[in-house]
């Protein structure tokens, strides 16, 4: 059996047509149709069962497209294993996480790792949207998620702290909020476009409560509302290590000290391997030491 056969084969059922793996594979219907015939000739059976409207398996076609994913999902492997074992140090790493906590943290982080492996390539992707890791574009990823899908590894770090902040010049115009409710009343900066964040939630001992705000200004970077809040535009809920730097200038005040607004579950993920190249352990590694030395960033 030729392996080039069976991959064109395994590619044609993937994709579900000729046009489709041809499209893929970057080359002609023709070449595929042949090797598709030369490996039904060379096993003496029909595969696939073919008409103008679409393809269809059959019974030696359907056992033989399992046994190839597997063989292919080996090879994959093999591919990676032997990746891990020479590119120690070496090669490239691709982290992503949420744009301003990449911002507040990559100086101190990616220093501590060139000390650890100074042979390797750090690609950073900060982005707010979710990556899929199980596409492969990126080695690591930092994500605050309540789920962790069942692909990946992940290493709890704890849950991310927020507070509430404004600037003193809005606090002396409309003085200081008492409790969480008054902030139902004030204008608040808003995160993106997800109704959920629209809800603030506080908890001091056994009282909860739910509090929805409302703005006339939202933003996809914490950055910029920080910026906003600093202007005295509205109040802000964010992560304290992202806002610690303007609290100690006095730019911003934090409010509601004994209450404990939301929190975020903060992991390191990265997708599930059967040897973790060392290059990923000492990044994940970093990272956990990175907050291990700011408690007061995590609950």
């Amino acid at each position: 059996m030729d392996v080039a056969h069976l991959a064109s084969f395994y590619e044609v059922v993937k994709r579900g047509s000729f046009s489709a793996a041809a499209d893929s594979l970057e080359v002609s219907k023709g070449m595929l149709s042949r090797h598709v015939s030369a490996l039904e000739a060379s096993l003496n059976a029909q595969l696939l069962q073919r008409t103008t409207r679409r393809l269809s398996l059959t019974e030696a076609g359907k056992t033989l497209y399992l046994q190839a994913g597997q063989i292919f999902a080996l090879a994959q492997q093999a591919e990676q294993d032997i990746q891990a074992l020479t590119e120690e140090d070496s090669g490239r790493l691709r982290f992503t996480c949420p744009v301003s906590t990449g911002d507040r943290m990559v100086s101190e982080l990616l220093a501590r790792f060139a000390e650890l492996c100074p042979g390797v390539r750090v690609e950073l992707n900060f982005t707010n949207a979710m990556i899929d890791m199980s596409e492969g574009e990126h080695d690591i990823a930092l994500r605050a998620m309540s789920h962790v899908p069942d692909n990946l590894v992940a290493l709890p770090l704890g849950r991310l702290r927020d507070v509430v902040v404004a600037s003193p010049a809005l606090l002396v115009r409309e003085g200081i909020p008492a409790t969480p409710y008054e902030l139902s009343g004030r204008t608040c900066l808003l995160q993106e476009h997800n109704p959920a964040w629209e809800q603030w939630h506080f908890r001091k001992g056994l009282e909860e409560a739910l509090i929805p705000v409302q703005g006339r200004v939202r933003a996809n970077h914490y950055s910029t509302l920080l910026q906003l809040a600093r202007a005295g535009m509205g109040y802000a809920k964010c992560p304290l290590m992202l806002v610690e730097a303007s609290l100690a200038k006095g730019e911003l005040v934090a409010l509601l000290g004994e209450w404990q607004t939301s929190l975020h579950p903060l992991n390191v993920l990265h997708a599930q391997q059967r040897r973790v190249p060392r290059k990923i352990r000492l990044f994940k590694q970093v990272l956990a030491e990175w907050f291990a030395e700011r408690p007061h960033y995590l609950i």
